[in-house]
């Protein structure tokens, strides 16, 4: 496949590609509700034990009717300031992750709007323990493929009644398998406000404002967001110490700030890339040095903590995975970040890690892979020469500094004649849809990577080959992708801070 088998628009809307409006917040369509779930089972993952699991009533309703009005319910920023977060969805369980302050344990409830105003069915209700820190993290199951969920944290007795709540979150399942219906994304990557990081100042945690990206994100319509790396800038914190506690406290800076406003929208799929834990100017993965290797192990540490994801850190469940939305996507999630060794040696991804992804784009029953990559797969074309390029745009820190593991890719994909592959990615601080070489001549050659940056912006996006990459921009945008398994496309919308669509674009990518 060529550049030039794609249907492009450039146009702010079209009848195949267009931004949608907000859903109701807590409305529902009793329609979607009498659809809903069966029962959850138990399934708390760490200290606790669970409550009442809704069980499936008659006529396939998900569980038991109960009189509850969660917004009635006063929300406490004193006990919940970060935003709870759902992740790791299948189509029968989440993992939802929740901070409290001040409570020695609090109430997960997760439940299903009814078509009566105070009432809702009730899914499943957890009581946990959080840990000394005040992390708390379950595992939901039982669920159903492809419904939306609703759920919080709270304090108090669900008995007497509650007493506070964090925010009110929702989340959807990933689709069952043999379900083929669009699937909708949206990614992010390098969160901030310009040319420079926002870092967090360990000496003075402020929670961030929020980002006019997100803001976006807060008004559109997906199934679930991505975050692509750089969620947080933690290089101050490295240089005070790095300490486990230090970046389980910075953490609350993004979390307790501009995150509030989009991650309770939808369930989150996410990779790290380096400022997780310091620019990678600052430390190598491959270090010998005890010290930064402890500081390393930290920052992983605390991110497996505060994110909804099971584990402890990469050593004990790598953070690589992949997830299945029916018979739609499978989104193949890399670590390429902590696996790295050096560019003259390699490998940039482990052995295990290499041989999982090759085996997902070969073997997946889906009609797309989504690789979900944190640094650009493709070759971006460049001149070395050109000014800023080493200090913006090196091409050692990206796939394309590796290129035996790269090429290797590419020629697996053309031997197997693979199709409908899409990189996601992020790190270089521009936005882009292109394909990963300048003459895609082959599959491996032809594949689509749409890039992003939320907020931060690098002067060097004017300087990619138009032939290659036909829409590239430096400032900050919202992409949102339509994974249309009838048609075979994928839809491509980069969202501008004023809400404007700044580029719309349908990939053929079969």
């Amino acid at each position: 496949m060529s550049k030039k088998s794609s249907r492009e628009s450039d146009e702010a809307s079209s009848p195949d590609v267009s931004v949608m409006p907000r859903r109701d917040f807590l409305g529902t369509s009793a329609a979607l509700v009498l659809a809903a779930a069966a029962a959850c089972t138990d399934g708390g993952v760490g200290e606790g034990e669970s409550g009442e699991s809704g069980e499936s009533g008659e006529g396939g309703e998900p569980g038991p009717r109960i009189d509850f009005d969660p917004a009635g319910i006063d929300e406490s920023l004193e006990h919940f300031p970060r935003t709870p977060m759902a992740g790791q969805m299948q189509a029968e369980s989440v993992v939802i992750a929740g901070h409290v302050v001040g409570a020695s344990s609090v109430t997960l409830r997760v439940w299903q709007p009814t078509e009566n105003a105070g009432e809702v069915f009730s899914i499943d209700e957890q009581v946990l323990t959080p840990d000394a820190n005040g992390f708390v993290k379950a595992r939901v199951e039982g669920l159903r493929g492809g419904e939306w969920y609703e759920y919080a944290w709270f304090t108090g007795d669900a008995e007497t009644g509650f007493e506070t709540r964090s925010l009110l979150c929702r989340v959807r399942t990933a689709l069952a398998e043999g379900t083929l219906e669009p699937v909708r994304i949206a990614i992010g990557a390098c969160i901030g406000r310009g040319i420079l990081p926002e870092y967090v100042d360990p000496e003075d945690i402020q929670p961030v404002e929020v980002w006019d990206t997100m803001v976006q994100a807060a008004e559109q319509d997906y199934d679930l967001f991505i975050h692509l790396g750089d969620q947080g800038y933690m290089d101050q914190v490295w240089d005070a110490g790095g300490s486990y506690e230090q970046y389980l406290a910075a953490w609350g800076a993004y979390h307790g700030g501009g995150y509030r406003t989009v991650y309770p929208r939808s369930g989150l799929l996410f990779t790290w890339d380096d400022h997780e834990v310091t620019n990678n100017g600052t430390v190598d993965p491959w270090t010998s040095d005890a010290e930064e290797l402890a500081r390393i192990e930290a920052a992983h540490r605390a991110y497996y903590t505060v994110m909804p994801i099971e584990g402890e850190g990469p050593s004990e469940a790598p953070l690589w995975r992949s997830f299945r939305w029916g018979d739609t996507v499978e989104f193949i999630v890399l670590d390429c970040r902590s696996e790295r060794g050096p560019v003259e040696d390699g490998p940039y991804i482990g052995e295990a890690q290499y041989a999982f992804l090759l085996d997902r784009l070969q073997n997946s029953p889906c009609r797309f892979k989504c690789v979900v990559n944190s640094v650009p797969f493709a070759r971006l074309g460049i001149p070395p020469g050109t000014p800023l390029v080493e200090q913006l745009l090196k091409p050692e820190d990206r796939w394309e500094g590796y290129a035996d593991q790269r090429d290797a890719v590419q020629a697996f994909v053309d031997d197997n004649a693979i199709t409908n592959v899409v990189w996601v990615t992020g790190d270089v601080h521009m936005c882009y849809v292109g394909q990963v070489e300048g003459e895609p001549s082959s599959p491996g050659r032809a594949m689509w990577e749409v890039c992003v940056t939320s907020g931060n912006t690098n002067p060097l996006a004017d300087q990619l080959p138009e032939a290659q990459f036909p829409w590239r921009s430096e400032n900050a945008h919202l992409p949102l992708l339509t994974f249309d398994p009838e048609a075979g496309e994928v839809h491509v919308e980069f969202v501008a801070t004023d809400g404007t669509v700044s580029h719309a674009r349908t990939l053929s990518v079969g």
